[in-house]
């Protein structure tokens, strides 16, 4: 009982000496104003849909804004709400974005496609969440029913009319285009910026990685690691930050960050550890700057002392136009191949391999449905299928060479050993830690 009593009297002294003394321990926490409260607040929100909303409201303004025009010059075919608007109820954003969204049309007077009715529709509701801090779901409350109706409705009624959005998705690079990538020198490792154009390919298509900003943020030694595990070295890639897929945020705190280890291959020209290992050598000695790629030298007098790159960190939007740049002098070339379709290529070539949904999803890092989108069917798959419809499904007997063709030169410039039989991968996944491994045996 003393005890107690003592921990309670050495606690209020200690509140007392905190009040006569501000100072004390002032530095432990930090003082943020209102706005700076507000801004950490609206940076979680991602830069895309902040846009996307501010699109979406505006839209909403305009229609409102028609509307009330239109009722103030006799129409009497709707009536609107003469409120002020954070005094709408759940049963005024019903009855408007009934008519909104049945109403709405493009600045031409044409229709809007399903998909777009449905990104407008998001869009109000995270305006009603994040902007007027209203607790209203469009999507599930009994109140918003007749909303989601019309937003269904007017979804069947643009896809009947053939108002189909245009894809403007990017495409899972074949086995045959990154052939033909190397027969023609866009993938080397011969010159600073095709060495670096090769490490972003693979690094991409082996980690699931995504565009200029993901790319942008990789830190030198931090992210990207090369280790030594089992007599074996690999090179591994951990989620040292937040990503679009895991932002670590309440939805995701049972969510591992992904861990995702490489080993060498028999192709030393593709072998990615081998590649990071080049490009590592030739980084600057005592180089200052944390980004893992470095803007290339340019000079040939450089690159003839060994200077290989800069001091100076790769811009985001340079990296993100990698993969457009390799392909877009390529003839023949009809789909869109972005940075984006390194992922696609590495979920699509997991899944013809024959890995479970859940497995593919421990290498890019999807915790929903979303992986369907990555996962595509290629001409193969396709010549397959077809064979499988027309034989009754009988099992396939048809023997298809899905590896693409090298020339001579090709082969005896990497050093391959035909003769060797052909490598297997292997996945091995840890659930606890949502690490993959994969392992060319």
């Amino acid at each position: 009982m003393e005890d107690d009593l003592d921990l309670v009297l050495r606690y209020f002294e200690s509140k007392e000496s905190a009040a006569t003394n501000p100072a004390a321990g002032s530095d432990r926490f930090a003082t943020l104003s209102t706005d700076e409260i507000q801004g950490k607040l609206d940076a979680a929100i991602p830069p895309n849909t902040r846009r996307k909303e501010l699109w979406a409201v505006r839209i909403f303004d305009q229609w409102f804004e028609q509307r009330h025009n239109r009722i103030l010059h006799g129409d009497t075919t709707g009536l609107l709400v003469l409120k002020e608007r954070h005094e709408w109820n759940a049963c005024d954003w019903n009855y408007l974005l009934k008519m909104f969204i049945l109403e709405v049309r493009k600045v031409d007077g044409t229709k809007y496609n399903a998909t777009t009715l449905r990104d407008i529709f998001s869009m109000m509701q995270h305006y009603l969440q994040y902007t007027l801090k209203k607790e209203l779901n469009l999507w599930k409350d009994a109140a918003c029913r007749g909303a989601r109706m019309a937003l269904d409705a007017a979804m069947k009624e643009a896809t009947r009319e053939g108002l189909v959005p245009g894809t403007n998705a990017s495409s899972p690079i074949p086995a045959t285009l990154e052939e033909e990538l190397w027969q023609k020198g866009r993938l080397a490792t011969t010159s600073p910026k095709l060495l670096l154009f090769t490490l972003v390919f693979y690094l991409g298509k082996q980690f699931a990685l995504r565009g200029g900003t993901e790319l942008h943020g990789l830190r030198y030694s931090c992210e990207i690691q090369l280790q030594h595990e089992d007599g074996q070295e690999l090179l591994v890639y951990c989620e040292n930050r937040a990503t679009k897929t895991n932002n670590a945020g309440i939805k995701r705190r049972f969510v591992p960050l992904k861990t995702v280890k490489a080993s060498h291959t028999a192709d030393h020209d593709r072998c990615l550890p081998c590649i990071y290992k080049l490009y590592v050598d030739k980084r600057p000695e005592n180089c200052t700057v944390q980004n893992l790629f470095l803007a290339w030298m340019r000079s040939d007098a450089s690159i003839q002392q060994g200077r290989w790159y800069q001091n100076a960190p790769v811009g985001r939007h340079s990296l993100d136009g990698i993969v457009r740049e390799l392909t877009a002098p390529l003839t023949g070339v009809t789909e869109r191949y972005t940075n984006q379709s390194l992922r696609k290529t590495c979920a699509s070539t997991l899944h013809r391999a024959g890995f479970a949904r859940e497995d593919i999803a421990r290498v890019t890092g999807h915790s929903s449905t979303a992986i369907e989108r990555y996962i595509q069917f290629d001409v193969q798959d396709h010549v397959k299928v077809s064979h499988a419809l027309q034989s009754g499904g009988q099992s396939s007997s048809l023997s298809i060479d899905t590896e693409p063709k090298r020339s001579v030169e090709a082969m005896e410039q990497s050093n391959v050993v035909t003769a060797n039989p052909a490598k297997k991968m292997r996945l091995n996944i840890n659930g606890n830690t949502n690490t993959v491994e994969i392992v060319f045996e």
